[in-house]
């Protein structure tokens, strides 16, 4: 019996895109990524900075969606520097 390997893909876009010149998204818009993302069965995204200030009421209200079942299937990551 041959063992198929599995492949992870890992999307970016919250994090890294969106340091793209003019592009600007609202945490609803980055949180809609999320849950796209999601729905699509990748398996995690890089959704932000965790200890930037500004971020932490998007990334908490995406941690509360994993907690509801919301975002069920995909893995959350930040980024520290």
């Amino acid at each position: 019996m041959t063992h198929k390997p599995k492949i992870y893909l890992l999307d970016v876009t919250n994090r890294d895109g969106v340091q793209t010149s003019r592009i600007c998204l609202s945490k609803l818009q980055k949180t809609m990524i999320n849950w796209y993302l999601d729905r699509m069965g990748i398996f995690q995204s890089e959704f932000g900075f965790p200890l930037t200030r500004h971020e932490t009421n998007y990334l908490n209200a995406n941690l509360e969606l994993v907690k509801l079942g919301g975002l069920s299937n995909i893995r959350l990551s930040g980024w520290l520097r």
